[in-house]
């Protein structure tokens, strides 16, 4: 961000501190005269540094030579020869500690605001500091992208001056987009277009957020004004919006824009636009696009470099023969490098043209960043196997790397091979002491629960639990509460969490130091998980039959749970996956983002989900059809119409197929099938808050993490969550600021498998490790803790579990996660105030077909 207005705003007000500081340090050092001196001859300050060899008298005339350049405004300089003064020692404590302070000054005068930023902190814990020193805080987190940091900052400053610099403001709206939190900038944005209509910035960043949102009418209408501000004339000026478009994370709608102005004769169709437009079209996930748009660029402006990006794109695309004649193009052109190589090896290999992958594959070998790989896939290569696994690849179409004599391949380009901690033995020997549990009786449950009471009586034994409703509940109605007798036992809260301290997780511990008035009221606990028999028998079945060919890749299991006694992480993550949650379901239910003031934004959110291996009534063999389960979803702002339409179909080996992914533009009435989406990407209407990993507390793919099963704990988990979702919670009365009200929250004494993921090498995520709780009864991810990078917890996962004893399920609901850093949360799943949960619905694959969703769900 260009920040040379807030920094120009910001130079006056702190040299303040620094001329008296100058002025008191002059008057402890020098006898004041009553009367001037006779003039003295003047002197070359410089010349006498050169001959000073009292390190006292180096310190003052290096200290006035700064002074002189400080009066100049040359703080760059004056700041240099400051930190020379320091640098001879010749100055006693008191005297060194002000030349430091006029240093400090000085270096934030120059605008390098985040080399001071251990100054800046200290500073602005002081009482009294001013609003330029939380300004220039705000700029330095800025500098280093940490934005959250940099809108406390940068509020506190706007908040404290009576007059705000302009300049101010727009640094603190640049941090708000940067975090995606468009709903708080827009009226920030509005209000500097009114106060400066002469920057043109402020008005494409408008426009492009009308883009965003699909607001064709309002879009027009800001370019319009623009326009008549003289601000969207040249090309350079439309690409400027396009650019601010793609930055707010909207690259399609910034590649839409861009082609239609092309294809209007706005933008040129030269070289240079073409690569903009896959650029584009690459960052929006569109590779057909993306390659076409590098193709007519390189027909005007041939380049080796760009034959590479499309060589790639190709290869995304999977159409390995273009790929492999893009790549030879540029590397006979001159762009030889081992990815090249590798690249092009990989393209060959697809095509089952061994022999030529062997002689890329030692190309590449040539190179040392690529050395390793190369040689080990020429081991391979030359192993004899390779030309069947070759020909198995080109009949899928699915790059599949395999071993063989001990020798690991990377399951994508450059990737570090996948190894799984176990989970590939054999379990034979665990089969014995399970199936009694099995079988109802022993000390295991039908799912492999630990049947028996804890050693002090807390945590009850499981007696099957809810079989059936209360006499309370009416069909199709909210779920009523089945205890409504029950009343808390006693509740948690900061006074006396230490006593507690121990069957609590450091989430909820992490909350409690936040929040003064966060409770947990804690009932007796209740097992009431329960499956339906078909659940029951297809577990016992799949003991000793299921098992991991990758993390993500399931073989042999059907229905029930895969791994009731789990072996590792990853095996205890699959049984939450693929949990039964009835044949089918429709939800349709809020979600909402409340910052830290209690102000909170909803959103609507829709669900149709097809499950087709958790399916009673027919379940697949995944042997047969690889699927578990197909899923439409949609989202809108309250009493609105779906801006989008998705389309997923969760498989069950990503080896063999991965996840697809179609989109459906509402407002074009386009579908595009998408990369598989999943990790670390935002969830629609979280405001950042939420991944699509973090969906039902995990979902998608496990690939990025190392999975360490620590073992069991007795943890205070939220369970029978009945109250929060019978409709007698308003929304307004459960969202309040910092944490939701927990007046109807109930938490109980349950045990839990405690999973430890941690970053798997050659991967990356923006959390470096999570730490999983997940109920024993019922297989459900409740709990999980998400760090950042640097090891401090960051975000707080909470689901609450509820047995659904109409359809003999569990799921959590609602479920929250709480921002530790910046005090907002998102609360998902709400339905108090929605329809109930409709179950077992009618449903077919045929329901879930790109082409029925398109023409069911366009305009």
């Amino acid at each position: 961000m260009n920040l040379s207005l807030l920094r120009a705003g910001l130079t006056t007000a702190l040299l303040l501190g620094a001329a008296g500081a100058w002025a008191q340090q002059y008057r402890s050092e020098v006898r004041e005269l009553d009367a001037p001196p006779p003039a003295e001859k003047e002197v070359d300050l410089r010349e006498q540094l050169k001959s000073a060899a009292d390190p006292y008298a180096k310190a003052m005339i290096l200290r006035e030579l700064a002074g002189q350049a400080a009066s100049q405004k040359d703080y760059k300089q004056a700041a240099a020869l400051l930190e020379q003064a320091l640098k001879t020692n010749g100055l006693s404590g008191p005297a060194a500690q002000q030349l430091r302070e006029a240093l400090s000054e000085l270096t934030l005068a120059t605008g390098n605001f985040k080399a001071q930023l251990p100054t800046l902190e200290k500073r602005a814990r002081e009482p009294g500091a001013t609003p330029e020193i939380f300004i220039a805080l705000g700029s330095a987190y800025l500098d280093l992208k940490r934005y959250p940091e940099a809108i406390t900052a940068l509020k506190k400053g706007i908040a404290g001056s009576a007059n705000p610099d302009p300049s101010w403001k727009q640094a603190l709206l640049g941090a708000l987009l940067a975090t995606g939190r468009e709903a708080e900038a827009l009226p920030l944005l509005q209000e500097q277009v009114r106060a400066q209509p002469q920057l043109r910035e402020n008005w494409l960043r408008l426009a492009a957020m009308a883009v965003k949102a699909g607001d064709k009418e309002r879009a027009a209408a800001t370019l319009e004004l623009a326009a008549r501000q003289g601000h969207l004339k040249t090309s350079d000026e439309r690409l400027q919006l396009i650019n601010l478009t793609a930055q707010i994370g909207a690259p399609f709608e910034a590649g839409s824009l861009m082609q239609g102005w092309m294809e209007e004769g706005v933008l040129a169709k030269d070289a240079g636009n073409y690569s903009t437009l896959a650029a584009l079209w690459s960052r929006a996930r569109e590779s057909g696009l993306a390659s076409a748009a590098l193709e007519q660029a390189q027909r005007l402006s041939p380049s080796a470099e760009r034959l590479l990006q499309l060589g790639q794109l190709q290869m995304n695309q999977e159409d390995y023969a273009r790929a492999a004649q893009s790549l030879e193009k540029a590397i006979n052109s001159g762009a030889k490098s081992g990815p090249a190589w590798m690249t092009l090896a990989m393209a060959r290999y697809q095509q089952a043209e061994v022999e030529g992958a062997v002689d890329a594959f030692r190309q590449a070998a040539e190179y040392p960043q690529s050395r390793k790989l190369a040689q080990d896939w020429l081991k391979y290569l030359e192993s004899g196997a390779a030309r069947e696994q070759a020909l198995m690849a080109l009949e899928r179409r699915q790059p599949r790397a395999a071993a063989n004599a001990g020798v690991r391949l990377g399951e994508k380009l450059g990737e570090a091979p996948l190894a799984l901690e176990g989970e590939v033995a054999s379990r034979a020997s665990a089969a014995a002491p399970v199936t009694a549990g099995l079988s109802g009786e022993g000390a295991l449950t039908p799912v492999g629960a630990e049947r028996g009471r804890n050693a002090d009586g807390r945590i009850p034994a499981w007696d099957g639990g809810l079989r059936a409703p209360p006499a309370s509940y009416k069909p199709g109605q909210r779920l009523s509460d089945p205890y409504p007798q029950d009343r808390p036992l006693f509740t948690i809260t900061a006074a006396n969490v230490a006593q507690y301290a121990a069957q609590l997780s450091q989430g909820h511990k992490a909350l409690f130091a936040r929040y003064a008035d966060y409770v947990m009221p804690v009932y007796q606990t209740r097992r009431g998980a329960s499956y339906p028999q078909a659940i029951y028998d297809a577990t016992q079945a799949n003991l000793g039959k299921a098992k991991l060919l990758g993390s993500d890749a399931l073989e042999g299991a059907r229905l029930g749970f895969p791994f009731p006694r789990p072996q590792n992480g990853v095996e205890v993550m699959w049984n939450h996956r693929t949990r039964y949650r009835g044949d089918t379901v429709k939800a349709t239910y809020t979600q909402a983002v409340v910052q830290a003031n209690g102000r909170s934004e909803l959103s609507k959110q829709t669900f149709l989900t097809y499950f087709r291996y958790g399916n009673v009534k027919d379940p697949v063999d995944i042997a047969k059809k690889n699927i578990l389960v197909y899923g439409i979803t949609s989202g809108a702002k309250p009493g609105g119409t779906p801006e989008f339409v998705a389309l997923f179909h969760e498989t069950a080996n990503s080896l063999k197929d991965p996840r697809d992914v179609w989109v459906l533009l509402t407002r074009l009435s386009k579908m595009f099938r998408v990369p598989p989406v999943g990790y670390d990407q935002p969830f629609p209407g979280s405001d950042g808050l939420e991944f699509i990993d973090m969906v039902d507390m995990y979902n998608g793919a496990f690939d990025r993490y190392v999975w360490k099963l620590v073992g069991k704990r007795e943890v205070y988990i939220p369970y029978n969550a009945y109250r929060l979702s019978d409709g007698r919670v308003k929304y307004s009365q459960l969202l309040k600021g910092g944490h939701p009200d927990q007046g109807e929250a109930r938490y109980e004494l349950h045990r839990v498998w405690v999973i430890e993921a941690t970053e798997r090498g050659g991967k990356r995520h923006v959390f470096g490790k999570r730490t999983y709780y997940v109920d024993e009864d019922s297989w459900n991810v409740v709990l999980v803790e998400n760090e950042d990078r640097e090891g401090k917890l960051w975000r707080f996962q909470e689901g609450h579990v509820t047995p659904l004893y109409d359809v003999q399920a569990v799921t959590t609901v609602p479920s929250y996660t709480y921002d530790l850093k910046d005090g907002r949360y998102f609360a998902n799943r709400l339905f108090s105030e929605d329809a109930p949960f409709e179950y077992n619905l009618p449903m077919k694959e045929s329901d879930f077909l790109p082409a029925t969703v398109r023409v069911r769900y366009g305009r």
